[in-house]
């Protein structure tokens, strides 16, 4: 029995839509099984549109080029003990969190089957919170900003208690570099969804409240490394539980930043392309009330717009 069903979560009504599920997939450049289990999970993904996978690279028989320090602290986090593994929503099935996702070729269709079962079947906390997703690339300074926020039930507390942590992962896909497979390495093994860097705390930050405790918003910013390719690469943020015994996944989004470039930019209160004074004076002039609001004034998602925003506005204007 997992974890969360101790708890019965599944009599709570979800209020909110899951966005993803969240896969955490432990893999290393050196693993002979690995893309047996990297491709598990492709085929999962095919079946599914609602998958946010994260694949944490460490050392396994090489130096793998893609493990951080953050990464193989993750995977101590997760408890890995075996590659390839995944954690699937965090939530442990007949005991185990971390599973094992590699199989023979002939099984590949069935294991991304029994997997997809699982989420349907096992995943049963409820969704009440929201998580949303807002953010501004500059491709002058490749400074990242990312906004997540979202609305929680009034329940969420007395559900979940204040263990609960908001964990914001950067992601990139098309990375081309050898991967041992079998007894033979590939030179041009393409590898998606690798874990580049926690915009967060790895292990997850508190939640930032406004007053009521009803609706939370963090910010983060990070510098791009030349080496990263912006259309290629995601942000994953999610809200979990974050104790010893559980850190099932509450909610999760992504967003690709590849969309992110074809969209207006945050900031850009009037719509003329630019983040400048004239959007800084549109705020003003929608909080005192002198021209109609318009919801990309609500910088911060918290549906007001008041100082914040001016302020919010002004640090996307000087590109902090």
């Amino acid at each position: 029995m997992a974890l969360a069903s101790a708890f019965a979560f599944g009599t709570l009504a979800d209020e909110f839509t899951r966005h993803k599920h969240l896969v955490e997939h432990v893999t290393s450049q050196g693993c002979a099984y690995c893309p047996w289990g990297d491709h598990v999970l492709e085929l999962l993904g095919e079946m599914r549109s609602d998958i946010a996978r994260v694949s944490i690279h460490g050392n396994q028989g090489a130096s793998d080029v893609f493990r951080t320090f953050k990464s193989s602290a993750l995977i101590d986090f997760l408890g890995a003990t075996a590659m390839p593994s995944a954690a699937f929503d965090r939530t442990p099935y007949q005991g185990a969190l971390m599973q094992v996702v590699s199989a023979y070729p002939s099984d590949h269709q069935a294991k991304a089957e029994f997997f997809s079962d699982q989420l349907d079947n096992n995943i049963t906390t409820p969704v009440l919170a929201d998580v949303v997703i807002d953010a501004v690339y500059n491709d002058t300074t490749r400074l990242l900003q990312v906004m997540v926020n979202g609305d929680v039930t009034d329940n969420f507390q007395s559900t979940f208690g204040n263990d609960v942590t908001l964990t914001v992962y950067l992601i990139e896909d098309s990375l081309v570099a050898q991967q041992l497979n079998g007894t033979e390495w590939v030179e041009d093994f393409v590898h998606n969804n690798v874990f580049r860097d926690a915009m967060s705390n790895y292990k997850g930050d508190a939640l930032k409240w406004n007053e009521t405790a009803t609706h939370y918003a963090n910010e983060y910013k990070l510098t791009l490394k030349t080496a990263c390719v912006v259309e290629n690469m995601s942000v994953i943020a999610f809200v979990s539980r974050n104790t010893t015994a559980y850190r099932n996944v509450i909610n999760c989004q992504m967003l690709h930043l590849s969309d992110l470039l074809q969209q207006p930019s945050l900031g850009d209160v009037n719509g003329d392309g630019l983040v400048d004074i004239s959007d800084v004076n549109a705020v003003i002039n929608m909080m005192l009330g002198k021209v109609d609001k318009v919801d990309a004034a609500d910088i911060n998602g918290d549906g007001n717009i008041d100082i914040s925003d001016v302020n919010s506005v002004i640090n996307i204007m000087l590109g902090k």
